[in-house]
Formats: C-alpha cells, sequence, structure tokens
C-alpha cells in the first residue's frame, strides 16, 4: 500500500513511517521542516493518509486533508495508526501527563533484558533503543500512548501502565482535570481481560482514576517510593537523578513482576540507562559548566527536572533558560511557574513559543512569568528574548559553579550548543 503521511518529521509520524517502510509499503510524506504543505503532494493511487492531531484546518497542512477527502482517500489519525500497527502484539501501552518516553524506554530495555525481544516505539529519539523504533521478533510491543487528543484510546492494552494525571492539553479537554481523569478511566478500561494495570499510587489523581474501573478479571498492581505500594523497593541507583525517575523505574519493576521477569535483569537493563534526547540530556561541559537540555514544559516537569538537577549536581548554582510553549498552556499555568524554578538560583525567560494550527496569541507574555517570579524573588528571572543576547548573558555570568539548563520547546537547544561551541569572547 501508498501511504502518505502529513507531518512527517514528528517524532511519532517518523516512528509509524519506518515501521511502514519495514513492513513493504510505498510512503511519502510532508512538513513544514522539509518542503511544506501543498495540495500537489496528495495524488490519485494513494491508499491512505495518516495525519496527526496538530493538522487543523487552521494549520498548513490542511489542504492536503482536504485534497484527500476530494480524492476519495482514507484518512487516518497517527493514534488509530499505531495501535493497527501492534494490533496483533501484546500491548503494554505507558501512559501518563509525565514521564511516558523514560518509562516506556525503562520497560522496553528490561523487556530485552528478558530475551523478550519486543517491538519498543517511543516519543523520542533513544538511543539505548536505535531511535523512536526498536523492531523485535516476539510477542510483545512496548508502547508510548499519548493522551493528547485522546489518541491513547485507539489501544487495548494486555498491560496499561499510568504513570501520573495532571491538567495537561486543556485545548482538548475543556473541562479540566475531570474530563482528564474520565478519559485516562476509559483508556484504563480497555485493558484486555486477564490483563494488569499498573498505576503510580503516590499520584492522588492516577490512583482516583484507576478506582473508578470495576472490572475483577483485571489486576491493578500499585507503585510507587510509598511503603503502602505492591511494587515501592528500587534497590539499586539510577544513572538518572531524581525521585520521578526513581518512579519511573518501580513501573518497569512493576511490569517485570507481571510479566515473572527476575528482578535482577531489571537492575541490570535500566541502572545505567541515560535517558531520551532532551529528558536530562548533559550536553557537554565549557570551562567548568555542564550544559543540561530538557523538553519539560509543563510547570511540574520543569520543577522535576530542576529538582534533579539539584540532586546531581548539589554544590553547584543553576542558570535555567526557558522558552515557554504555547500561550493557552502558558496562561493556564501561568501562577506555577514560579515554585516551578525554586531550584534555579538565575532564570532567563523567552517570549512564548507560537504554533500555528494548536494555539491562538493570547494576553499572556513570558515577561508574566518573570514578573511572578521576581515578585518573591527579585532579580532572579530576567526576559530576554534574543538568543545573541542570551548568549552574551551566559558568557559574562557564568563560571565552574555553575550549570546551565536549557529547557522548553525543542529550539531551546540550539542555546545549549552554541554556548558549548562558540568561542569565549568577553561581552
Amino acid at each position: 500500500m501508498w501511504y502518505h503521511l502529513i507531518g512527517i518529521s514528528g517524532i511519532s509520524m517518523r516512528a509509524i513511517a519506518q515501521i511502514l517502510e519495514k513492513q513493504g509499503h510505498k510512503v511519502t510524506g510532508s512538513d513544514l521542516k522539509l518542503s511544506g504543505h501543498s495540495a500537489d503532494n496528495v495524488v490519485e493511487g494513494i491508499d491512505a493518509v495518516i495525519y496527526t492531531s496538530a493538522v487543523t484546518a487552521d494549520s498548513p497542512g490542511w489542504v492536503e486533508i482536504e485534497k484527500a477527502k476530494e480524492l476519495g482517500i482514507k484518512l487516518t489519525k497517527r493514534g488509530e495508526m499505531l495501535a493497527e500497527l501492534v494490533k496483533n502484539y501484546k500491548v503494554i501501552a505507558v501512559s501518563g501527563t509525565h514521564g511516558k518516553t523514560t518509562t516506556t524506554s525503562m520497560i522496553g530495555l528490561t523487556l530485552i533484558k528478558a530475551g523478550l525481544d519486543p517491538l519498543i516505539i517511543v516519543g523520542e529519539e533513544v538511543v539505548d533503543l536505535g531511535g523512536v523504533v526498536r523492531f523485535g521478533g516476539g510477542d510483545w510491543a512496548v508502547v508510548e500512548a499519548c493522551e493528547y487528543d485522546r489518541n491513547f484510546l485507539y489501544f487495548h492494552p494486555t498491560i496499561t501502565v499510568i504513570t501520573n494525571i495532571e491538567e495537561e492539553h486543556l485545548d482538548h479537554y475543556p473541562g479540566g482535570l475531570p474530563e482528564i481523569e474520565e478519559t485516562f478511566a476509559k483508556f484504563a478500561s480497555q485493558t484486555v481481560d486477564g490483563g494488569s494495570i499498573i498505576v503510580c499510587a503516590d499520584d492522588k489523581n492516577a490512583m482516583e482514576t484507576v478506582n473508578q474501573i470495576k472490572n475483577d478479571k483485571i489486576k491493578i498492581i500499585k507503585y510507587g517510593l510509598e511503603k503502602s505500594n505492591d511494587i515501592n523497593d528500587l534497590a539499586f541507583k539510577l544513572s538518572l537523578p531524581g525521585d520521578h525517575n526513581r518512579r519511573n523505574a518501580l513501573a518497569a519493576i512493576a511490569v517485570a513482576s507481571v510479566l515473572n521477569i527476575d528482578k535482577n535483569l531489571v537492575q541490570s537493563a535500566i541502572k545505567n540507562f541515560h535517558g531520551a534526547n532532551r529528558r536530562f540530556q548533559i550536553k557537554g561541559e565549557k570551562n567548568g559548566v555542564t550544559v543540561i537540555d530538557d523538553y519539560g514544559h509543563h510547570p511540574t516537569e520543569i520543577a522535576a527536572l530542576l529538582s534533579g538537577v539539584k540532586e546531581k549536581y548539589p554544590e553547584k548554582k543553576i542558570m535555567a533558560v526557558f522558552w515557554p510553549h504555547q500561550y493557552r498552556r502558558t496562561k493556564d499555568f501561568l501562577e506555577r511557574f514560579p515554585q516551578a524554578f525554586a531550584n534555579a538560583d538565575k532564570v532567563i525567560i523567552k517570549e512564548i513559543f507560537f504554533v500555528p494550527g494548536r494555539d491562538k496569541i493570547l494576553n499572556v507574555s513570558g515577561r508574566d512569568i518573570v514578573k511572578l517570579i521576581n515578585k518573591s524573588d527579585p532579580g532572579k528571572a530576567e526576559f530576554i528574548d534574543r538568543d545573541d543576547e542570551i548568549i552574551k548573558n551566559l558568557k559574562k555570568n557564568l563560571s565552574a559553579d555553575w550549570v546551565l539548563v536549557t529547557v522548553g520547546i525543542p529550539p531551546i537547544y540550539k542555546i545549549a550548543d552554541r554556548y558549548l561551541n562558540e568561542n569565549q569572547r568577553s561581552c
């Protein structure tokens, strides 16, 4: 068959493209990062057009949707296609507001070590897995199942993992947390009879959600750092710092318990796991300054990241450079950003990154985050939108007793790279 993917450069779409090509299908695609979108990209002979939730009537890729409709070509959402590709596997689906990629990776590495040879699909490049897809010949598929636009509802897992539940993606969940919990409960209820739901019971929202499941044919296993949980003992130290990563590791141990995989195998599989691309990614060091990049954009993710940095580098000060993602998210969580940066000693904020088709410009700015941070800690935060000016600031103010953390929408990593690679010069 011939598949055309709108937004083919996106991580999740890249994974689908690789799997389809591996199966022998013809794959074409379009993306703003490539030659752009055009109705001419969709032609007679294409059997199906796959599109992401980011393609809306307000986005450039919509012209290709309209052309597909005109030609009578089947339209398939990314989440539906992903579920279709793993329908013949026993699926371990990992979801939650935070921690999906790391947890999916840890579980996948555990199954590899146990000789189960799984197919693994993650939401970011993972060096230990060889990319976003790890092909395997076994019966199991370990899949990152995203709640955005309810994409995870296409899955019917054998094992469902829920890491945590919090307000996020409110453009698709206008009812807030109750609507999000209701949708997660539906996802969890789709676990097959005889299967297991593995839930982080340290997270109140996740536990309340799973408690809605009334099916005695599904086993519920609780994990977390609290001693009351079924799985609570992490008997080894991880390379990745932070309680959030220790909980992710406990999720892998919980899955191992279901599959009768020895705990020692889990330790050998994940103890030295260095994480996914842009998840606490240590980019390098310059003049004694360690540089870390992370994708975090939600206040909870930023707080967990900086807590991990403080744990790993307790004697150093932290400079955080943050590029907020989406006006709606920034406005919704504005009051929570100051606490998210509690472990940072200095903070630089860029202007909010606008996402065409998924966002609209609202009455909120990166300057508002700066004002709120400085309200309780005067002089801690600074608004600088130009990358050149940020680099000047970093070169002038950072010394060997600092850690630099770039965090937020992907292009922020370029600041980390420039700081590391440009020649030091006086400013």
